[in-house]
């Protein structure tokens, strides 16, 4: 067929008004993405994503034409010239003619005319087109052209992104004998960068008439194209120095090495003339802070000015510290003393102190903070109110300024995990978990290598916390299972999410199979600790012998320990003999140890309910005035709680609900075995009280 048929038949079969529609409604749906991308908030590369679907969809939509528009044209005119070929008037040469024009030319395409012959050649080379429009799109705009020079014949094209040129420090001074601060300068600055290898460093010498051309912003000269085809910091510090009565201040910027514009300007740092080195080391600790900080997972926007160098180092280690360590505080207190202006460490200690129940001295810390933040700064005025409300009781608040952080930076792992928490355990709102779960690329599968980080723990096992409050156990199971049989107690939150699925789900096997791993492979303590566990969730599903068979597990093996166990564990044990209905046992158990208990709150309410069911409701009631007596603050709420569970014990329905409104007010955590976990409140989950409790916060 000759291309003016093909072009003529394309008229006829409205080929070209079919790909016309496809061009003009991309055309408008450039038009209009160009004018409404800005407004919604959407990046610029967005229409760079259009342009390539557009550029890909244009073969497709060409192969769909024919597919659903001529194919069914040619067929029916294949047929129509198939019925001069009928078996009885068809010869076997003529047979054959048929046989032919079916031929496949390509894979799964029969070519019924010559001219499907044509518009497939023509679809082909729409599609080269098509690919190399968009190849070229894609080499602009994703592909780094470092990594294309790589392969480049000309090793001086080559680039490396963490080049970093030092610029001659200009002396504006006016006094030549201060000539010499300037070259202190760039040599302290180099050195440290070096030192701490932050990147490949371009000193003054070879970059002196680049700073000229740069500073000058002429019309770039040879000289310039030379520098940036060999050189290519990615970043250029810069600075200046002078006096002013009779003291000397030093500046410095750091600009973008593609564009020349200024990443941040440090502000003055001044010092005797005699002394410049108290300047050169202090605007070299920025220096060095910047370039550490801006690659790490920071917290953008929360800095006013980037910590100094030996700060920033300080607070990487106390980060790599677990909170309950000693050496995480003090590494804290360090980085602070190293830069007083460095927010993030100060907001961190209030946290270690909150989280290791040091109230006051959190609130404290927070008061003194929250006069010294400037007032502007959104970041440190969420994570501040969040403090606040928190220490408040306020878990409302808290929730909404620390989300109203997190969506600022949601792949940062230490506000993704803190999120999850407080959606959970603070607000009880299970249905935000798989949102904020899924927002951070971290999946299951990348546990393992993970683990060390306190915060991944947090994010598994609020997921596993919140799929049980929604019913889905399967889901549970398989995310903690893989966990199960690791030898190490590092796990045991997992384990016990566990635990707590397989009691649902009816798998008493499985429960026993974990359990013996635990007995074999973690200490005394976290055994009997997991025997209570155990022994709590089959009673609260209403498997009694399950949870009998696991409270005298935990009740023989301390008979055999006998003299060797904690203090803990003798609480685990009053617990056990107190679920088992042995009253008597679990009082006199109480009794001994309440003394020496940190938790003077929960045992006591143990105490008082044990008297109770003994019908020492006198003794009863005198325990009760003792815990009113405990008041504090910074409980939160504990005080109402412990109560509620004595009136659940004497079945006075109204007391509980009282005392439970008044404990989820004052901030009491939905935490796992509390409020609907709680085996004493069975009876009154799902009433209208209950409910209005769990949703206290939504």
């Amino acid at each position: 067929m000759k291309f003016k048929e093909f072009i003529s038949e394309c008229h006829e079969k409205d080929v070209f008004k079919n790909l016309s529609i496809y061009v003009v409604s991309s055309w408008v749906l450039i038009q209009v993405f160009s004018v409404i991308w800005e407004p919604f908030g959407m990046p610029k590369i967005a229409m760079t994503y259009l342009l390539l679907l557009l550029l890909i969809g244009f073969p497709l939509y060409t192969y769909l034409i024919w597919k659903f528009r001529l194919k069914p044209l040619e067929s029916k005119l294949s047929r129509r010239e198939g019925l001069k070929f009928t078996s009885k008037q068809a010869t076997s040469k003529s047979a054959e003619g048929v046989v032919k024009k079916r031929k496949i030319h390509l894979p799964g395409i029969h070519f019924y005319s010559p001219f499907q012959k044509m518009y497939f050649t023509a679809l082909f080379v729409i599609s080269l087109l098509s690919a190399f429009s968009a190849s070229l799109i894609v080499r602009a705009n994703f592909i780094d052209e470092n990594a294309m020079n790589t392969f480049a014949a000309l090793p001086k094209t080559s680039e490396n992104n963490n080049r970093i040129a030092v610029l001659k420090f200009e002396n504006n001074t006016t006094e030549d004998n201060l000539d010499v601060v300037g070259k202190m300068a760039e040599d302290w600055i180099i050195h440290g960068i070096s030192q701490n290898k932050i990147g490949q460093v371009i000193s003054p010498k070879n970059v002196q008439e680049y700073s000229k051309v740069l500073k000058a912003s002429i019309i770039p000269t040879s000289d310039n194209s030379v520098l940036k085809e060999y050189l290519k910091p990615s970043q250029i510090v810069s600075g200046t120095y002078y006096l002013n009565n009779g003291v000397l201040l030093m500046q410095c910027s750091i600009l973008d090495g593609s564009n020349n514009n200024i990443l941040v300007s440090f502000n003055p740092v001044e010092c005797p003339p005699d002394a410049p080195l108290d300047c050169i080391e202090a605007l070299k600790q920025r220096i060095l802070g910047y370039f550490i900080s801006r690659g790490r997972d920071k917290q953008v926007g929360l800095e006013e000015i980037p910590p100094k160098y030996k700060a920033y180092q300080l607070f990487l280690e106390a980060c790599e510290i677990n909170y309950l360590d000693p050496e995480h505080l003090r590494l804290l207190n360090e980085a602070i003393a190293a830069d007083s202006t460095f927010f993030k460490p100060k907001v961190d200690r209030i946290s270690a102190y909150y989280n290791l129940d040091e109230f006051a001295i959190a609130d404290s810390l927070l008061q003194v903070l929250s006069n010294d933040r400037n007032p502007s700064n959104t970041r440190q005025r969420n994570l501040l109110e969040c403090y606040k409300s928190l220490l408040n009781g306020d878990n409302r608040n808290a929730y909404k300024y620390w989300m109203e952080d997190y969506k600022l930076e949601p792949f940062n792992l230490d506000l993704n995990s803190s999120a999850m928490v407080l959606a959970l355990q603070f607000v009880n709102n299970p249905q935000e978990i798989d949102t904020i779960y899924n927002s951070y690329g971290l999946k299951e599968k990348d546990l393992k290598d993970k683990f060390e980080n306190v915060y991944v723990e947090t994010r598994f096992y609020i997921k596993g916390l919140a799929n049980l409050e929604l019913g889905r156990v399967k889901e549970t199971i398989e995310l903690s299972r893989p966990f199960a049989s690791i030898k190490m107690k590092d796990y045991d939150f997992l384990k016990e999410i566990l635990i707590r699925a397989y009691a649902i789900d009816g798998k008493k096997d499985s429960v026993d199979v974990l359990m013996d791993h635990i007995k074999l492979f973690a200490d005394l303590k976290n055994y009997h600790k997991s025997c209570l566990i155990t022994g709590n969730e089959f009673l609260r599903v209403g498997n009694v012998p399950a949870a009998n068979e696991y409270y005298d597990r935990l009740i023989a093996s301390m008979a055999e320990n006998k003299g060797n166990s904690s203090q803990q564990e003798r609480e685990y044990l009053a617990r056990a003999y107190f679920y088992k209905k042995d009253y008597q046992k679990a009082q006199d158990i109480l009794e001994n140890i309440l003394k020496e208990s940190k938790d003077q709150i929960t045992l006591t309410s143990y105490l008082a309910m044990a008297c109770y069911k003994n019908g020492q409701t006198k003794k009863a009631d005198t325990l009760l005035d003792q815990l009113e007596d405990l008041r504090s603050d910074y409980q939160f709420g504990e005080i109402d709680y412990a109560i509620a569970r004595y009136y659940a014990i004497a079945e006075n329905q109204e007391k509980v609900m009282e005392y439970l409104l008044n404990a989820v007010a004052a901030g009491k955590r939905y935490n796992p075995a509390e409020y609907q976990h709680d085996i004493l409140f069975k009876p009154y989950v799902g009433t209208e009280g209950f409910n209005r409790i769990m949703n206290y916060w939504h």
